[in-house]
């Protein structure tokens, strides 16, 4: 009896053999693919990687048009340019598959993991998926490892398995039908092919971006007052601020000034109450990012990317996870244990081991799935992680520390100053416990202000009374971190794809900026053209109801087929829509994106287009043989005649101009990071173009060559 066990990645394989061989397993290859035999209670077990999905959806027959509907699952490289190294683990898992009496799925336990297995077992091992048993493991250390495999469910999850595959078919119907609809709008309205994409989590998180844009567009700024008194006490100043915080008239902030200077000021009366402040939740995935975010600034596609490099090398467990809660059955204590190794943690972890009952602080939200986000207990090497890796590391182990300490007591003092009959607030507040912020303080900021002991009835010395003209600020904009919890919020996308959906209106150049984002030309228009003609396409209401079926069909409740088959028939009206108003669509599209050329799509390369399913990269992308973003023209480059074009920096968001006929011509000028391209047709005395910037309702032109002689005081 042969048994054999399909991992996910080739290191999960490893990490899988060594937690299970009876002593060290045999590693051995096939062509350049490692897997790994050993005996087991007298059974023969060989354990093989995948590499994430070997398999992803794609057209039938070569076409150009849309709709289409009728695709299937093919080998991801034949899918996919770039993908040619998945063809190595196809073949080593269909040799393999050939030795196998017994098959076990061991990829990670949610939607993708399951599609994957299931479609490893049909396609590369040509075995009924129902004949596979299961491992369930949420963490990789060998003894969760162990029991994993001493408690094999009897069968892959169809639930997921299902659900998963619903979403791959619905993203690529959505995604590549609608893509190809606004690339043939744009060619019926400009005779150009360019190449735009939407998709069906990816159109209305965008369009949600756009309505704070508007907002903050529109906003019109209002004057108000601010008035404050400088005191003085024990030779310090402190400033208290008048009850009323805005006053919208300036005459009537001039009368209390005027009034309160009179005097005398006295203090009216004092306030000081004692607020707990309980432990934070354990991290489920979007709160992990939302934290990394406000720690170290990491965007929510690269903390996933560490957490799973985390949870691979063993130290935490998995993270693609919705749950606040940590498993029961968890030994709390030996964590603790080990994790006092650590000089950074050992007082810490030294003080709650020394309690009779460790009992963590829990959110309300759990995942059937996984648990929240722990450390195992498995002690990294000195110096093995990352400085980044390090970082994360060290959230998640402070957070898990915090769970189980002392609630932190903060201390609020509020002193009410009457200055003839006008009142002022003066503000303090300190910690007098601090509980666990001893251990998670440093990702936690409280304001530490701390005042001297005042009296009912005791005068004030005043220093100064003033007004302050402010105005009110627009909407801020959404960080990345934002962004994600809006998704969760709204109810588009999973713990596993918003990150991904989020670098992807990146990339197609609908967003800019790393910290506050905001939405491109380009982007306004894609929302305003499909929201003018067709705005199901960007309705979080129909997306959400979608999510919600997918959340069926993994508990049972839906049949996927009938899912699908409701999603295609909706798409279909869609689509019909969009037909009808294809030269609408394209002409307020051509508004942006001006006349770019770009390569011809394919079948083979439109696969990926506008796809909103994956998790961590392992789904269709777009293709090497070229999708290009639509660009905007501003101009003819001075030194080979080739269009010069707005593009968008894929790491920093930034944008700035470059040659069409990049590589062949290096010629770029910087960008003004703010406000709206126009090009003006206009050159300068370089022959570089002349472009007006919009920006908060002004207009100037500018030339593009930072080095030319007018520029800076070519604004208009």
């Amino acid at each position: 009896m042969v048994t054999l066990i399909i991992a996910e990645k080739p290191n999960v394989a490893r990490k899988i053999a060594y937690a299970l061989a009876e002593g060290k397993p045999v590693r051995k290859t096939i062509g350049k693919v490692s897997y790994y035999e050993f005996t087991r209670d007298g059974k023969k077990i060989i354990v093989a990687p995948a590499v994430g999905h070997l398999f992803s959806l794609a057209p039938k027959t070569k076409t150009y048009g849309y709709p289409i509907f009728d695709i299937e699952w093919v080998p991801v490289y034949v899918a996919e340019k770039g993908k040619s190294y998945a063809k190595d683990y196809i073949k080593a898992l269909a040799t393999l598959a050939k030795r196998a009496d017994e098959f076990v799925v061991a990829c990670d336990y949610d939607t993708e993991g399951e599609v994957i297995g299931y479609t490893a077992l049909k396609y590369a091992c040509g075995v009924d998926p129902s004949k596979a048993k299961r491992m369930k493991f949420s963490a990789l250390t060998k003894k969760d490892l162990l029991k994993a495999w001493y408690n094999l469910e009897p069968t892959i999850n169809f639930g997921m398995a299902d659900a998963g595959i619903a979403r791959h078919v619905l993203d690529w119907y959505w995604g590549v039908n609608l893509s190809r609809a606004l690339t043939s709008a744009i060619k019926r309205a400009s005779g150009k092919w360019m190449v735009l994409s939407t998709g069906r989590v990816q159109g209305p998180t965008l369009k949600f971006l756009v309505e704070r844009e508007k907002e903050i567009q529109n906003f019109k700024p209002t004057p108000y007052w601010v008035i404050k008194m400088l005191l003085e006490k024990n030779g310090e100043q402190y400033t208290a601020v008048y009850e009323k915080e805005r006053i919208l008239d300036e005459n009537e902030a001039k009368r209390i000034v005027e009034e309160a200077k009179k005097g005398p000021a006295f203090v009216e009366k004092v306030e000081v109450k004692q607020q707990k402040r309980n432990p934070p939740v354990p991290f489920d995935l979007g709160t992990l990012q939302r934290e990394a975010y406000s720690a170290f600034g990491y965007s929510p596609k690269k903390t996933l990317e560490l957490a799973q490099k985390l949870y691979e090398k063993g130290y935490t467990s998995y993270p693609r996870t919705s749950s606040q809660k940590l498993p029961k059955n968890l030994n709390f204590r030996s964590i603790l244990q080990n994790l006092a190794k650590l000089p950074e943690y050992k007082p810490f972890a030294h003080e709650l081991l020394g309690k009779a009952r460790l009992k963590p602080v829990e959110g309300k939200k759990d995942d059937p799935a996984h648990p929240a986000i722990y450390p195992t207990g498995e002690l990294p090497k000195p110096g093995e992680l990352t400085k980044d890796e390090q970082n994360l590391y060290d959230l998640v182990v402070r957070r898990f520390l915090a769970l189980f300490m002392e609630p932190a007591v903060r201390e609020i003092m509020k002193v009410i100053i009457d200055s003839n009959g006008h009142r002022f607030i003066l503000s303090g507040a300190r910690t007098v416990k601090e509980g666990w912020l001893k251990v998670y303080g440093k990702y936690v900021k409280f304001d530490e202000v701390i005042l001297p002991p005042f009296k009912e009835g005791e005068p004030v010395k005043v220093i100064q009374i003033k007004r302050e003209k402010k105005k009110t600020k627009p909407p801020a904009r959404y960080s990345p971190a934002a962004v994600i919890k809006k998704m969760e919020d709204l109810g588009i996308g999973t713990k596993a794809t918003r990150a991904q959906i989020l670098e992807t209106l990146y990339q197609r150049g609908y967003i800019e900026g790393k910290r506050k984002i905001k939405v491109t030309p380009l982007g306004m228009r894609v929302v305003e053209a499909l929201e003018k003609n067709v705005p199901d396409i960007v309705s979080v209401e129909l997306t959400r109801a979608f999510e919600e079926k997918m959340e069926e069909i993994m508990a049972g409740k839906a049949k996927r087929d009938e899912v699908i088959e409701e999603s295609k028939e909706g798409l279909i009206k869609i689509l019909k829509v969009f037909k009808e108003k294809e030269m609408d669509i394209g002409r307020i599209l051509m508004e942006t994106t001006g006349t770019g050329v770009t390569a011809p799509e394919t079948a083979s390369n439109s696969a990926g287009l506008g796809g909103d399913a994956g998790k961590n990269g392992r789904t269709s992308k777009k293709s090497a043989s070229g999708e290009k973003r639509a660009p905007l023209v501003v101009g003819k480059c001075p030194k080979c005649g080739g269009d010069l074009v707005v593009r968008y920096n894929r790491k920093t968001g930034k944008r700035f101009v470059g040659c069409s006929n990049w590589p062949n011509c290096n010629v770029t000028y910087p960008l003004l990071q703010r406000g709206e391209i126009i090009p003006t047709n206009k050159t300068c005395c370089n022959g570089a173009p002349v472009v007006k910037i919009r920006e908060k309702g002004k207009e100037y032109e500018i030339c593009v060559d930072m080095n030319c002689k007018d520029w800076k005081k070519g604004k208009k």
